[in-house]
């Protein structure tokens, strides 16, 4: 999977939004009805994307694999910006 400058700030954002610690990130898990995101820290075996110095989205082997191909951007909305894989 590709990461844009816009998803990784936006990412950023959510994440300074949150106040969590600096070794927080997004994680995207594959569920039955499609993806999840979650609050978490890095583990063995995750793929890592880091914006300006800090991680920002983490993934495991499984939703690494099934995402490889996919891009992940910002696309705007009605409702405001959000990420969406392409």
């Amino acid at each position: 999977m590709t990461m844009t400058e816009a998803a990784g700030g936006f990412l950023r954002e959510v994440l300074e939004g949150a106040s969590v610690p600096p070794d927080t990130a997004v994680r995207l898990k594959l569920e039955t009805n499609g993806l999840a995101s979650t609050l978490d820290t890095p583990r063995p075996g995750d793929t890592t994307f880091n914006h300006d110095g800090r991680k920002v989205l983490l993934l495991d082997p499984s939703a690494s694999q099934a995402l490889a191909e996919k891009k992940l951007d910002v696309q705007a909305t009605d409702d405001g910006p959000r990420l969406g894989l392409s």
